[in-house]
């Protein structure tokens, strides 16, 4: 009856679920929205620049319909990338408030730390940019007529 069965020889290097790091473990983010203002650019205290930008997303299925029968378009939620290094520059420093994005991040949650009264406050995200296609273009409100679209890293 058993006679189908085969036995599966364990592949050497194989992980099952653990509670160690593995060098593979990832936190990634997809967004895809609007540019809630220019994106900013910053320096860090050791003198190194970034750029700081928020993204505005929908939830899915667009307009919600609550139990009396109203429609009601679902809230808006902000994020707020960090995109250090060279590459995101190019085109961060070109694109303007209400361009539509494509980003990819990696989430870090960072300790939220303690308030005055002593009160812990809860962890907070860190969205560090890791790529971004531009959609729908517009350029930012320092930015003179005529100049070209950026390219996307």
């Amino acid at each position: 009856m058993f006679s189908a069965l085969k036995s599966v020889p364990i592949k050497q290097g194989v992980r099952s679920f653990s509670t160690t790091r593995a060098v593979a473990d990832l936190s990634r983010v997809t967004l895809i929205g609007r540019l809630g203002g220019d994106p900013v650019q910053r320096t860090t205290q050791s003198g190194k620049p970034y750029y700081t930008y928020t993204v505005a997303t929908r939830g899915p299925g667009g307009t919600v319909v609550d139990e009396h029968g109203n429609r009601q378009e679902p809230p808006t939620s902000w994020h707020t990338v960090f995109a250090f290094g060279d590459g995101a520059q190019k085109t961060l420093g070109r694109i303007g408030k209400g361009s539509t994005v494509f980003v990819e991040a990696d989430l870090e949650m960072r300790p939220g730390g303690h308030a005055t009264d002593g009160a812990a406050l809860p962890d907070r995200p860190l969205l560090r940019h890791q790529r971004i296609n531009v959609i729908n273009w517009i350029k930012p409100e320092n930015e003179a007529a005529g100049a070209e679209e950026p390219e996307t890293d």
